[in-house]
Formats: C-alpha cells, structure tokens, sequence
C-alpha cells in the first residue's frame, strides 16, 4: 500500500510541534519502516518543507539538511524526482543559495545544461564554478 505525504504530516513528524499529530506521523513513518505501507513524497514537497522551516521556523540549514538526510534514506520512504536531494543538499550548504536554487542548479547539471536564465544575479553568480552560466536573452548567447 502507498501512501503520499504532505508537507505539513513531514512537519509534524520532525518538529513534533503539535504532539497530536506528530505521534500520528510517526505511526505511520514506523509502519513504513516495518514494511507495512510505503510513504511517498515528491521533490516539490521537500522543496516547500525546507522552505518552511527556514523561513518560518527559522531552523538553521545544518538541521535542515540533516533532517531531509534522514528522510530520503529511510526505509520504506520514497521521494519522487529525490535523486538530486544528495547533491541539491551539498549545494545549499555550499553555496548559500535558496534550497529550490539548489534543486534548479543540480537538476541542470545533472541534464547537461549549461546556462541558467535568470535575473537573479545574486545567487546564480554562485553556480559559475559549476559551469553553470547566467543568462538573461537570447542576445547573451551570441556574446
């Protein structure tokens, strides 16, 4: 049986800031464990789940990363489009980006893209080393 999962059941289960619910998500975080059902996420989630406690809860990003760690290699859990979360969470760290950049940046580079169009300058100046390059037209191309 497969069973998807939301943002706020993930926020329950890591923060157990409402203890009613929390012990309900760990419930089925144990079943899952056991083999009894399979709990399945998608990568949007996650990005919406780090966003959540960084800019809500304020958790520092070495928390963050390490809960997120800790969901994608539990037995029994299943993140969808997850196969970039190891690198995307290098990168967040590394590169003091905002995690969905570093899910962008990774997911480009795993594609063998090359150029990012973007008007953010700030943060997108930060993948250059990874040979991603910024873009803003068609006419940068050409330059």
């Amino acid at each position: 049986m497969k069973i998807f999962f939301d943002t706020n059941f993930l926020l329950r289960y890591y923060l157990d800031d409402i203890p009613t619910q929390a012990k309900k998500a760990k419930t089925l975080v144990e079943a899952a464990v056991n083999g009894d059902l399979e709990l399945t996420t998608d990568l949007v989630v996650i990005c919406e789940m780090v966003w959540v406690m960084d800019s809500f809860y304020e958790l520092d990003r070495k928390s963050i990363v390490e809960k997120i760690s800790n969901l994608y290699r539990t037995p029994g859990i299943t993140v969808i489009n997850g196969d970039i979360l190891p690198d995307a969470l290098i990168s967040y760290l590394d590169k003091n980006v905002d995690f969905t950049d570093a899910v962008m940046g990774t997911s480009a580079i795993k594609h063998n893209i090359k150029y990012i169009a973007s008007f953010d300058k700030k943060h997108m100046k930060r993948w250059k080393d990874a040979g991603l390059e910024r873009i803003e037209s068609f006419e940068d191309l050409r330059s």
